[in-house]
């Protein structure tokens, strides 16, 4: 009996945690003895993170806290391991132009092209993590270009990626 109570603890304690990573990791409740007589007490394995304070708390699809969604990333967020310094200063000079009370309308397809440019190389880098900022370089390619067939049609691919996978779609680009 004692090794059908083991694993199960085990694997409670790993689905508490992978559920809901954000919540403190103490170990505040009494250890949880076994109820057989021959076995010795078994207490749930604890981890020994500091909380951080002023982090919102992850939402969790298995019923964690969903008061706080998570923040969408900001247009300064820089992905690790790709290099977009160039573009990165292009964008801003590009959007600099397109948000003046003077802006044309190249000025604006101007900042789309200089979006969909840096989108495209965090979508064709085959690496799944960089698919929200390729995500939010699509959406504000359609602020500037709300006509751009390309950039809708990843943005749609992007989504249905995120369905597939069950995770939920991020925020990247909805800001304002």
């Amino acid at each position: 009996m004692r090794h059908l109570i083991t694993p199960l603890i085990i694997c409670a304690a790993l689905y508490g945690v992978a559920c809901n990573p954000a919540a403190p990791t103490e170990n505040t409740s009494a250890p949880t003895n076994s109820t057989n007589a021959t076995s010795t007490t078994t207490n749930a394995p604890a981890t020994t993170a500091t909380p951080t304070t002023g982090v919102p708390p992850i939402s969790s699809a298995h019923g964690g806290d969903t008061a706080a969604p998570a923040a969408p990333a900001s247009a300064n967020e820089k992905p690790e391991g790709v290099d977009t310094a160039a573009l990165d200063a292009k964008i801003a000079k590009a959007e600099a132009k397109a948000k003046a009370p003077n802006a044309t309308e190249s000025d604006r397809l101007a900042a789309a092209a200089a979006y969909k440019e840096r989108a495209d190389i965090y979508m064709n880098a085959g690496r799944p993590n960089l698919y929200k900022f390729a995500l939010g370089d699509y959406r504000r390619v359609l602020r500037y270009q709300p006509n751009n067939e390309d950039a809708q049609k990843n943005i749609d691919m992007l989504i249905s990626i995120y369905h597939q996978l069950n995770k939920p779609v991020p925020t990247n680009g909805l800001e304002q």
